[in-house]
């Protein structure tokens, strides 16, 4: 019987020793946890590379290049009749200033809000890993930055959006606004 006592003992150890080491094991606990913070920090990653993608100097001179042919159209240009297609023109250069006015800004702001949502992931995989959160917290915490995330993501999302929108107006409608102003230089070299 004493024997029979020692087998149950020793296998009932194999089995328990191993399951309290797991459960003791924040990495294993936690592992779905921790994957879905690797995957909040890919995303961040990705949105990072295309921020960093945006040419923002390429954006501030072509909001600087629309403000010189407007103070030029304002300069030279007194219009007897309205020339709607010029009109139009110049609304969409407006939009451009208007749109692009504050980029500076903006690649700070999506910058700074990035990298903040990136190191509180960071910190809270540490915590995890190390064993600080109970569960409820974790849930908790992580609850948090991916409605940040979420934020800023769609938010960025429309920017890039907008970018993109005013590069392309840019390229179609400021040649073309380029190419009255050239006329009016003529016209006025002549009357000269």
């Amino acid at each position: 019987m004493r024997g029979l006592n020692r087998v149950t003992k020793f296998v009932f150890l194999l089995i328990v020793i191993p399951i309290m080491a797991v459960s003791c094991d924040p990495e294993k606990e936690f592992k779905t946890e921790i994957s879905e913070i690797d995957q909040h920090l890919a995303e961040i990653d990705s949105l990072e590379n295309i921020l960093d993608g945006i040419d923002f100097d390429s954006l501030k001179l072509m909001v600087e290049h629309v403000k010189r042919n407007e103070a030029e159209i304002k300069r030279m240009y007194t219009p007897d009749t309205l020339n709607e297609e010029f009109g139009r023109q110049m609304n969409d250069c407006k939009a451009i200033r208007k749109n692009l006015g504050n980029i500076g800004k903006d690649q700070s702001l999506y910058g700074d809000e990035l990298n903040a949502i990136k190191h509180q992931l960071i910190d809270l995989q540490t915590d995890v890993k190390n064993g600080v959160l109970n569960k409820e917290q974790l849930t908790e915490y992580l609850a948090v930055e991916k409605a940040a995330l979420d934020k800023v993501s769609l938010s960025f999302g429309t920017f890039y959006a907008m970018v993109s929108a005013e590069r392309y107006r840019y390229q179609v409608v400021v040649p073309k606004v380029d190419e009255f102003i050239e006329g009016l230089k003529m016209t006025n070299d002549q009357l000269d």
